[in-house]
């Protein structure tokens, strides 16, 4: 999305600079970048540290979740997660875990199961770390509360 693809297609330039700038003349005074992906969250990390005023999340989106069994270890891709968001905390520029959740209207991205076990795997960077999580819902409010609900001990 930073470079303006949108569903592999080029929709428009890449104008990250613009659209900060144009933020900073609005107003605003800190911007979250979001992670969506391992890759999504290194990127996200790398602009943060261009400007005081940026900040990011480390995760993975749920359509996004079949890329810790795709990466052939996905004990080593959670570590590597751990390990980048870790990093991007002693910077003071990691503030949450996410986009991470349930999104059951785009299941062919990636199954409800894989989106499950996945979700509850990214309760435990935001436990590890103490950071709040940064929360997507689609379609599946059923299964969502039950996982918050298990996994609300992390934060009491």
């Amino acid at each position: 999305m930073f470079k303006g693809v949108y569903n592999g297609k080029q929709c428009h330039l890449a104008d990250i600079a613009a659209v900060l700038n144009r933020a900073w003349s609005a107003g605003v005074d800190r911007i979250i970048v979001t992670g969506g992906s391992l890759e999504e969250s290194k990127e996200a990390l790398a602009i943060a540290e261009t400007d005081a005023r940026l900040f990011c999340t480390v995760g993975v989106h749920p359509t996004r979740c079949n890329e810790f069994d795709e990466s052939g270890n996905p004990e080593k891709h959670f570590q590597a997660l751990l390990s980048l968001a870790k990093e991007g905390v002693e910077k003071g520029k990691v503030v949450a875990i996410g986009e991470c959740g349930l999104d059951y209207d785009r299941t062919h991205f990636c199954p409800p199961d894989i989106q499950k076990k996945y979700f509850e795997r990214q309760f435990e960077l935001a436990d590890i770390l103490k950071l709040p999580m940064f929360l997507h819902m689609r379609a599946a409010a059923g299964d969502f509360c039950d996982i918050l609900e298990q996994n609300k001990h992390r934060h009491e």
